[in-house]
């Protein structure tokens, strides 16, 4: 028996909160480190950098739960189940 819609969905908004939790959580942990050691020269640049790529992946998890929406809405797993 198929999952329903609202069910789905719960589930795909979930999974994209508890990843971007992570992803922020570990931007967070990164900064507070280059804080608590204060390293210096590129050590420095480096970790505001992964720090900054952890919180620009929020953009694309943010467009994989629109398009994973949109599939859920449209019925494309459900046709899919078909075959």
């Amino acid at each position: 028996m198929p999952e329903s819609i609202e069910r789905r969905k719960r589930q795909a908004v979930l999974s994209a909160l508890v990843n971007g939790c992570w992803l922020v959580l570990s931007a967070g942990v990164v900064l507070w480190l280059r804080q608590l050691f204060r390293p210096q020269g590129i050590l420095s640049v480096l970790l505001a950098v992964a720090a900054g790529a952890d919180i620009l992946m929020l953009l694309p998890l943010a467009v994989s739960l629109r398009q994973r929406l949109k599939e859920i809405e449209g019925g494309e797993e459900d046709e899919a189940c078909q075959y």
